[in-house]
């Protein structure tokens, strides 16, 4: 995606649970725990500078980013409300209507549940936010664009936590169940692969995580990686993010979208990054552009390369990239189809190559 276009009450388990050596060797608490305050260094949540604006968190599946508190549709409904609808919002749409997103630039990006952003500034029952986890030359302070009141909350206790408890993090599947109990037999909120969510403690088979707006709840231990922060995702080889980004083959394409649930080029190429440990900015043109990467010639390209496309003959404006699968093939997100394996185009619009890891 090119930079030039953009519930239910609270219930608490109480009975005494076992909590494994995999979760001690976290120095997790016992899955019966409070969060009552800081205890270790956590998720590596970016560090505010001063000033900064006050913080607020995702409440819903994803959400959406949108250009301006105008810009939604009537057939966007789904996308604005909490609970939010991204599966009926994406079959509501027309192809016409899906076109419309790139051609009229109306959303920018998504932002899971949980995550945190920056207010900016407030409107009609709309925030302008900035996304900390989401580099952009847009906003130092991050990704910026509206998401609707609803969709967000302040808890200065769950910020809290977020900061000092290891996390989990969805990325075995596109898609992932919270429940209710650690049982996991009540079914609580559907999330999406890459969400991140603090751990107080597990049970054999679930992990018990704090939410933004309900409390603690589960998810299954086989759904999720644990880690004490950011920095100990293990760093991975090329082959380990062609893997990753092959969970996203057939996944619908949305323009702006960044999530289990739908999207666009640079979306999927961020997510998959991000989700195995390495930060790259938001957007296609951004990515070739970052300075953690180095431009690699045609002939040593290798799993997990970055491919660039840009305007005039690969001399103006990037509009596209995809990932490099190896044997001239690469994964993409593009012209409004399901994320695919192609043949890698070199053609006359190939930009080059990134590569990020050593």
């Amino acid at each position: 995606m090119p930079t030039s276009v953009p519930r239910p009450g609270r219930r608490r388990a109480t009975a005494a649970l076992t909590v494994l050596a995999s979760a001690a060797a976290l120095a997790l608490p016992s899955a019966t725990a409070h969060a009552a305050g800081p205890q270790r260094a956590g998720a590596d949540a970016p560090s505010a500078p001063s000033g900064t604006p006050p913080t607020a968190y995702v409440d819903v599946a994803v959400a959406t980013v949108w250009t301006g508190p105008d810009s939604p549709r009537p057939v966007d409904a789904p996308a604005l409300t909490d609970p939010v609808h991204p599966d009926a919002w994406q079959r509501a749409m027309t192809g016409e209507q899906q076109k419309e997103l790139v051609s009229e630039g109306l959303t920018q990006t998504q932002v899971q549940y949980g995550r945190p952003v920056y207010v900016l500034e407030k409107k009609d029952g709309w925030s302008k936010v900035a996304l900390p986890d989401q580099a952009s030359p847009k906003n130092p302070l991050g990704y910026p664009g509206w998401i609707p009141d609803a969709q967000l909350t302040r808890n200065a206790h769950y910020g809290a936590v977020s900061a000092h408890r290891p996390f989990a993090l969805v990325d075995k599947h596109l898609k992932t169940q919270l429940y209710d109990d650690p049982q996991l037999r009540s079914e609580n909120l559907r999330i999406g692969v890459n969400t991140r969510l603090p751990v107080l403690g597990r049970t054999g088979k679930a992990v018990r995580v704090d939410t933004p707006d309900q409390g603690p709840k589960w998810l299954s231990a086989g759904e999720v990686s644990l880690h004490r922060r950011e920095s100990d995702i293990p760093r991975p080889s090329g082959d380990d993010l062609v893997r990753f980004a092959k969970k996203f083959l057939g996944l619908p394409y949305l323009w702006g979208g960044r999530s289990g649930f739908g999207v666009d080029c640079s979306g999927l190429t961020s997510t998959v990054y991000q989700a195995q440990g390495i930060e790259l900015p938001r957007d296609a043109d951004a990515q070739a552009l970052h300075a953690g990467g180095r431009k690699v010639a045609k002939d040593d390209l290798a799993p997990g390369d970055l491919l660039f496309y840009a305007h005039d003959s690969g001399t103006g404006a990037i509009y596209h990239v995809a990932l490099y699968v190896g044997d001239d093939k690469m994964i993409e997100a593009h012209d409004l189809k399901p994320v695919r394996i192609s043949r890698a185009r070199f053609d006359a619009d190939y930009w080059g190559a990134m590569r990020y890891l050593p």
